[in-house]
Order: structure tokens, then C-alpha cells, then sequence
């Protein structure tokens, strides 16, 4: 922790690029899965939705964690220097962490969303680095992360096949939003 950790007077401009990637990177998960969501076809959304799935799993697991290990922040054990605010709950795992690595491992087990996984390793690293850097997590709870995302695909492959009903009248339900947007969109342009 005290390699990683920030001293009492970081470099402002290091200072600046964690506090940017530790609350910013985070919003880049709703924005890309949006968009591929978008832009993707049929099996492109019904992989998104596992995706979704295997990340709040995993979240889920991550509480279920931080309740039978309720592993203090460093911040509040005294130790280390912090520079971003944050509420003195658990910190292991790392819920953002677990975000991005629990999308990556699913990722991998997709056709059309494994070229994403790569990057989601490596910004889950850069958010884990940018917290232990603030002051907010121990290197532990980043580790932590990657069983807590495995744990989740493990549950969503339980699932996969009594969901599989479920995501396909989702994909229905949104092909006829779909449609729907496009007429409206259509009828304004011709009126």
C-alpha cells in the first residue's frame, strides 16, 4: 500500500489524472454498453445482457463478501494519505474494480464482445492503481475484485439457460421500441 499510495504532496498533475480515472473511467461502462448496445444486432444485445448480469452478480457476491469480511479502508485505519472523499464503509473488494473485471471475464466468453476485454482488464487496473493511489483502497481489495468477477460468471452460466427466455422476449420487447422510434422518427422528418 505505501508504495502505491500517494505521499502528503503528490505531483499535481498525477493528482489530477487519479482523481480523473478513480471517478471518471466509471462512467465509460454505461456509455459503451449504450452505444453497443445501439449499434449491436441480435446477439450482440443478448451477450450485453449476460455481460450485464455477470457485473451485478459479482456485485452482488462483492456485498456478500464485505459482509462476512468488513476489511476497514486504510483512510480509516490512519494509514496512507487520502485525496478523494469517500464514505468509511468496506472496501474490499473494490466495487469499481469489480465492475470492469467482471465485464472483462464475461467478455471473453462472448463472440462479438471479446475484443473488449483486453481494455476492460486494463482500465480496471488503472481505476484499481488510482484508488490505492488516493487513499481509499489497499491493493487487496483490487486483487479481490478478480475472484469476485469470476464468481460472477460462474452464477450467470448457472442461469444462462433458464434466463435464455427471459432475454429473448427482452430482445422482442426492444426490436418493437425499436420500430416504434423509427416511425415516429420517420413521420417528423416527412412532416
Amino acid at each position: 500500500f505505501a508504495l502505491i499510495n500517494a505521499p502528503a504532496n503528490p505531483a499535481r498533475w498525477t493528482l489530477t489524472l487519479a482523481l480523473a480515472v478513480a471517478q471518471g473511467l466509471i462512467w465509460l461502462v454505461p456509455l459503451a454498453l449504450s452505444l453497443a448496445w445501439l449499434r449491436g444486432g441480435a446477439e450482440t444485445r443478448r451477450e450485453l445482457l449476460q455481460m450485464l448480469l455477470v457485473a451485478l452478480l459479482a456485485l452482488g457476491v462483492g456485498q456478500l463478501v464485505t459482509r462476512f469480511w468488513p476489511q476497514p479502508r486504510p483512510f480509516a485505519l490512519h494509514l496512507g494519505h487520502q485525496f478523494m472523499a469517500h464514505a468509511d464503509d468496506p472496501g474490499f473488494p473494490s466495487d469499481h474494480v469489480t465492475v470492469f473485471w467482471s465485464l472483462a471475464v464475461a467478455a471473453l466468453g462472448t463472440l462479438g464482445c471479446r475484443r473488449w476485454a483486453p481494455v476492460l482488464l486494463v482500465l480496471g487496473l488503472l481505476v484499481g492503481w488510482s484508488r490505492v493511489y488516493l487513499g481509499v483502497h489497499f491493493p487487496l481489495d483490487v486483487l479481490g475484485a478478480a475472484p469476485v468477477a469470476l464468481a460472477g460468471v460462474l452464477v450467470e452460466r448457472l442461469l444462462r439457460r433458464p434466463l435464455a427466455p427471459l432475454w429473448a422476449a427482452l430482445l422482442r420487447l426492444d426490436d418493437g421500441l425499436h420500430e416504434q422510434l423509427l416511425t415516429l422518427w420517420r413521420r417528423r422528418r416527412c412532416a
